[in-house]
């Protein structure tokens, strides 16, 4: 009784209890306690196999292979003839195995021995610089098709033996104001992504003389028929106009320190590689993937395997943006311990005849 008073509490009243009532909210919905010890078990379909699955697609997307696949091998150390007999499962599955690849090349050189048709090996590599590398080491051989990370268009190891150099460096890192968009501003590809395209230029001129003659503007309001339909051939005349411009547009390059560069149409063209490229999705802003992308598709004739986008299409995360030690090119960490461009090697050129390990 004394304590009670301390606390400032009444003493309860003898006689039955009254039940206390639940003040909380339950949800509307019944919840079911999953004891699940892996995502498959604990999915809300019912198990399929691979094989129901696909049968399931068919229909739906009217073909007897609805869907194709590029295997992303990881190297366990596993055996061709194992890989050999997945791509084989998946393909009586009715997928359609479009390659597979590896950033390991032994563990897709010539698998297609083993599988009951060929497929094609592909051949994943970091950077630009590693291409090179690779070509005159000859872990990359003649005909090969690869894909390296298209951040490395944008970025290449900074010469560090130059004192400009390094001094533009720290100023970028330790000013006091920082300015993401200038950075974004400043993207320019590298000297060895330069290309050229001869057939692509006399078909633009011949494109243009036959508009000249066969479409040219003063006639366009000529036609006989229904004023509608002038007009909107006028108009598609003028958007196919500013699509062929787009696709014809000029880069902005870096100038090689003394002018000159290999490239990496020289060595597309010299070892007859087929070349595609990707990027870290969760590490590129849009101007940077803007910019690959227009690139890629005004170089059809170098990149012939397009760009692999991981992503929504046409779409970045938001809110990614360069820092003052973040890079938001694309290559995330894939830009550390690889192989500068070296740019007075060439296809062809016995490797070592060119020192240096800065893109010398």
């Amino acid at each position: 009784e004394p304590s009670l008073r301390r606390s400032g509490r009444t003493p309860r009243k003898s006689g039955p209890r009254r039940k206390r009532q639940n003040t909380k909210k339950t949800p509307t919905h019944n919840l079911e306690r999953v004891d699940a010890t892996s995502l498959n078990k604990a999915s809300v379909v019912s198990d399929k196999s691979i094989t129901d699955s696909i049968s399931i697609l068919k229909p739906i997307m009217q073909c007897s292979a609805p869907f194709g696949l590029v295997l992303d091998m990881k190297s366990r150390h596993v055996s061709r003839r194992v890989w050999a007999l997945v791509i084989d499962f998946l393909r009586d599955s009715g997928a359609r195995v479009e390659g597979i690849a590896s950033f390991i090349v032994e563990e897709v050189r010539d698998i297609t021995q083993y599988c009951s048709s060929s497929v094609n090996e592909i051949v994943f590599i970091h950077t630009a610089g590693n291409l090179q590398h690779w070509c005159h080491t000859g872990q990359i051989k003649r005909g090969d098709k690869v894909f390296f990370n298209a951040g490395s268009l944008l970025w290449d190891y900074p010469n560090l033996y130059d004192t400009d150099t390094v001094k533009s460096i720290l100023w970028h890192r330790f000013q006091p104001y920082f300015d993401g968009e200038e950075i974004k501003e400043g993207y320019r590809l590298k000297p060895y992504a330069k290309t050229y395209n001869p057939s692509r230029s006399n078909a633009k001129n011949q494109l243009f003389e036959s508009e000249s003659e066969c479409c040219d503007e003063s006639t366009l309001g000529d036609d006989d028929g229904d004023s509608l339909t002038s007009d909107l051939f006028s108009r598609l005349l003028i958007a196919d106009r500013k699509k062929k411009s787009l696709s014809e547009m000029d880069f902005v390059y870096e100038e090689a320190p003394d002018g000159v560069c290999s490239t990496i149409q020289q060595y597309k063209e010299h070892y007859q590689l087929s070349i595609g490229l990707y990027v870290q999705e969760f590490a590129i802003d849009e101007v940077a993937i803007s910019l690959i992308v227009k690139y890629v598709n005004s170089n059809p004739h170098v990149f012939d395997l397009g760009l692999s986008w991981g992503g929504i299409n046409g779409l970045t995360v938001k809110g990614i943006q360069p820092g003052r030690f973040t890079a938001t090119d694309g290559l995330w960490n894939q830009r550390y311990g690889d192989m500068p461009w070296k740019s007075h090697l060439k296809p062809g050129m016995p490797y070592g005849r060119v020192a240096g390990i800065c893109g010398g």
